[in-house]
């Protein structure tokens, strides 16, 4: 934390009001003394006994992950204890979502009994959105005693107005930074420097109080030799100038060995002792940076000790820009010895970035492959493709974890055949020399990628044979990889029905992820848990686990995060399944504008599903063709012909809900013009064949409606054969309704109630009610006959809240008034009465008696189940009586 600063009178007063604010903003250009105003106001702080913790930004943590370990071990070294779950957290995450640590952190917080100023200085470096919304959160969400303090040349993207509107804010800008011309004849003649008023308002009037640039000033004069010089035209011009002009001025008369160790410490955004040691040559790093420090040469302390240093932006920049013009190759080899030493005290982003600037491809090549899945593990894979760019091709390819960057970067425009083809040359290539079976974390790497394409590309054995792989030496390599080539098995297996062998591998899963204590493949892991029981028809365990999952995984990230994807979709399955639809739609869109390739195709089909059986069911048929075209696209891109049957057999309904009078005869087209065969032909192998089932059920819908309901029966019994025990729970409960409706039709009234009843009660206690809506008018008629024959109370209660929630019921209510008998006489004075005449316009219009009015707006009021004049015509408005 920087110590040195000059207090200003309106600073201090700034400071003085602080005290009740729970986020202070200094915004000003570089150079006007926003460091030392923070540490005016860290020192003042200390004093009343916070603690403090001080972070100065720098733009390699302008990514989540660095920017949240950065935080979280700042705050442990300030509160001992604060930060530990965050920092388990981020040893394991692909992505790291900086609302998910500062929650984390906030806990930490809320439980210390000291107060605590938190300074982020420099935060004009970050411009990733996720730290910005972590940073919102923090504030929203920070206990009373922590008070955020920011330094940063431009208004922040954050939520400063509402902050402001709310009281939360203090602002400290330029008005409050800006020298004084007597400030500035003081900070002058501290220095040693008088200047005549004429000289003083004359450089006050170019600098206007620019901190920074009095400092130059005073360095600039103190090295003229015969005194204040009269050339003080040279200083015209605007800021930027005068700047540049009294920073080359300055550098130029400073003597050749300190201008040459300047030069070669610039080229690190931080520094230490020995990292100065090893970039000057020199053995006595620390004492050196002390020194430049007494210089006040622009280096400014990191830390209360004095072991890190970094020099101000605009020299830094300057003398960057000098290095570089005046000597390439030296800028070159001292990014190499800058990149060697953060590979040597393992800070891979910090060394990489070296590396780059050194323009070394070979090393630069070396590290990312060395650092490569610790990186994937951090969230920082769009580094490895960013890094990717500047290496050769000719040298990527030597370098495992470059090539399969590349792989991945293609996988989306090659077919599975071809991907694999890919992976088995570098698999094989890899494997020589290893003893037999034996597998390194490159090798994994490469079966984890074979493994999410397979799963994308629906090749689900493929998947579960990979895990066999991975399970005969599971503990011998990263536990990353293992645990994520797991899961995918795992879903592959909740695909396939094989309920057991998916619990045994998420079991695996789970202890491998232990070693990790990580939390988002916890979280996939809990997605799958829920896949799993909405498979076997247990939609409240699937609502349970959810609950679970958004209690103790989703508020750990963005809540824009692409990881909530998955969970996002699972949570509309089952919020569908009860017709809880209010801004589901919006939900599912947002969950579905995150399809990539890390995620399985089959959760993203059944949210396109739901999305197309919501739009049906609101009236909405061309949108709902819409989107089961692309989600026939989809499927077929990826030649999953299950999905693509399951969309097939979803358009098919939806013609048949038409009010057409060819529906039959188009559902018939359309069902017939598949070969349905070809695509089953690719499921022969497992116990379940999705695609027959999807025909199979297609056809009982199209027999149903052409009223051929024994044939309907009979295909509903082979389609049981289908179902495997303990296992598809809601299709069984789907094929009872369809029975229920052919024996009613057939006229055996008491075998379809009993099945029916038993369809009503599997589906009460699982709450679910799009089944019996999605199957049409056919299936209502059948609930309300039953309603009035039901002396079960729960069943009662279940069928008159399925009856509530069907779609069109307003427009049936309406009818059901009219039908009760509104008459005409009525449905004239309601129309009155909602023009606003009174009951006396009312019966001169009608050339009714004011009794005979009253008597009919009391039936009115009757009929519509309402108490006033001003309900009956709301009530009419909903019901499109006027």
């Amino acid at each position: 934390m920087p110590a040195d600063h000059l207090l200003r009178p309106r600073v201090q007063s700034a400071l003085d009001r602080s005290a009740h604010y729970r986020v202070l903003l200094f915004s000003a250009p570089a150079g006007f003394g926003k460091t030392g105003a923070l540490a005016a106001l860290a020192v003042q702080r200390e004093q009343q006994g916070h603690a403090v913790v001080w972070i100065s930004l720098d733009s390699a943590d302008d990514d989540p992950g660095r920017f949240c370990a950065k935080l979280s071990d700042a705050l442990g070294a300030a509160l001992p204890g604060a930060g530990e779950d965050a920092a388990s957290y981020l040893q394991n995450t692909l992505r790291v979502p900086a609302v998910a640590v500062m929650e984390s952190l906030l806990m930490d917080l809320a439980q210390s009994e000291r107060p605590v100023l938190l300074v982020l200085d420099d935060l004009e470096r970050i411009s990733d959105a996720e730290i910005h919304s972590g940073l919102n959160r923090m504030v929203q969400y920070a206990p009373p005693g922590l008070t955020l303090a920011i330094g940063s040349r431009s208004s922040p993207p954050l939520n400063l107005a509402t902050w402001r509107a709310k009281g939360l804010l203090l602002e400290v800008g330029l008005e409050e930074l800006r020298l004084s011309e007597e400030q500035t004849r003081e900070y002058l003649k501290r220095d040693g420097v008088e200047l005549s008023d004429a000289c003083l308002q004359a450089l006050h009037a170019q600098t206007e109080g620019w901190v920074l640039g009095v400092q130059l000033l005073s360095l600039w004069l103190r090295q003229q030799p015969g005194g204040v010089p009269q050339d003080l035209q040279a200083l015209r011009g605007d800021q930027t100038a005068v700047g540049d002009y009294l920073l080359r001025a300055v550098f130029q008369r400073l003597p050749q060995d300190i201008r040459d160790t300047l030069l070669s410490l610039s080229v690190a955004s931080r520094l230490n002792g020995d990292l100065a040691s090893a970039l000057t040559g020199r053995q006595d790093g620390q004492a050196l940076l002390a020194h430049l420090d007494s210089l006040q040469l622009f280096i400014l302390p990191l830390d209360r000790e004095r072991q890190w240093y970094r020099f101000h932006q605009l020299f830094a920049d300057f003398l960057r820009a000098h290095l570089r013009e005046l000597d390439p190759e030296r800028f070159k080899q001292l990014h190499f010895n800058a990149s060697l030493w953060f590979t040597n005290h393992h800070m891979p982003t910090l060394a990489i970035e070296h590396a780059c600037l050194a323009e070394d491809p070979e090393m630069l090549a070396a590290l990312v492959d060395g650092y490569g899945l610790e990186l994937i593990n951090r969230g920082q894979l769009y580094l490895i493709a960013r890094w990717r760019r500047q290496v050769p091709d000719e040298i990527a390819e030597r370098y495992p974890i470059l090539v399969l960057s590349d792989v991945w970067a293609r996988a989306t425009e090659l077919s599975l055949a071809d991907a694999n083809r890919l992976l088995d040359g570098l698999l094989a290539r890899w494997s020589e020399g290893k003893p037999q079976g034996a597998m390194g974390d490159q090798y994994l790497s490469a079966l984890a990628v074979k493994a999410v394409l397979a799963l994308q590309k629906d090749d689900l054995e493929q998947c579960i044979a990979l895990a066999r792989r991975v399970e005969s030496q599971l503990g011998q390599n990263s536990a990353f990889l293992e645990c994520a080539i797991l899961l995918v098995a795992a879903f592959a297996q909740v695909m396939h029905g094989q309920a057991e062998q998916a619990r045994r591998l998420m079991g695996l899963a789970q202890q491998r992820n232990h070693f990790l204590d990580g939390r988002y493949l916890h979280m996939q892991l809990s997605t799958i848990e829920v896949m799993l029981a909405l498979e076997q028809g247990q939609v409240k365990q699937a609502q349970m686990l959810i609950g679970r999952v958004k209690e103790q995984a989703v508020p750990l990230f963005d809540r824009r995060s692409q990881a909530l994807a998955l969970p996002a979709i699972s949570e509309s399955l089952t919020a569908y399944y009860r017709m809880d639809l209010d801004g589901l739609e919006e939900r599912l869109r947002w969950a579905l504008g995150r399809v990539d390739l890390v995620n399985p195709i089959d959760l993203y089909a059944q949210g396109m599903q739901c999305l197309a059986r919501i739009q049906r069911l609101q009236g909405r048929g061309k949108e709902a063709l819409a989107t089961l075209g692309l989600m026939q696209a989809m499927a077929s891109r990826n030649h999953s012909w299950r999905i693509f049957a399951m969309a097939l057999g979803e358009e098919i309904n939806l013609i048949l809900q038409e009010p057409a009078a060819d529906r039959c005869k188009r559902a018939e087209q359309r069902l017939n013009g598949i070969d349905w065969q070809k695509l089953a032909a690719h499921y022969r192998q497992g116990p379940f064949n999705p695609v027959l089932w999807v025909r199979g059920l297609s056809r009982v819908r199209v027999l149903q409606a052409r009223g051929h309901f024994s044939e309907a029966l009979h295909e509903i019994t082979q389609l049981r054969g289908l179902l495997q025990p303990g296992w598809h729970g809601l299709q069984r409960l789907r094929l009872d309704l369809l029975a229920a409706l052919s024996y009613q039709r057939l006229g055996y009234q008491e075998r379809a109630n009993s099945l029916l009843g038993e369809c009503l009660v599997g589906a009460e206690r699982e709450g679910v009610r799009s089944l019996f809506i999605e199957e049409g008018e056919a299936i209502r008629l059948l609930l309300q006959q039953l309603e009035s024959t039901e002396r079960q109370p729960a069943l009662q209660v279940f069928i008159r809240g399925l009856l509530g929630v069907w779609p069109g019921q307003e427009s049936r209510k309406a009818q059901e008034v009219l039908e009760e008998g509104l008459t005409d006489r009525e449905r004239e004075v309601v129309c009155l009465a909602a023009q606003g005449l009174s009951n006396e316009e009312i019966g001169q219009q009608l050339l009714l008696a004011l009794g005979t009015v009253k008597w009919h707006l009391h039936n009115i009021y009757e009929k519509l189940k309402v108490r006033n004049r001003t309900q009956a015509i709301r009530r009419a408005r909903e019901l499109s009586l006027l």
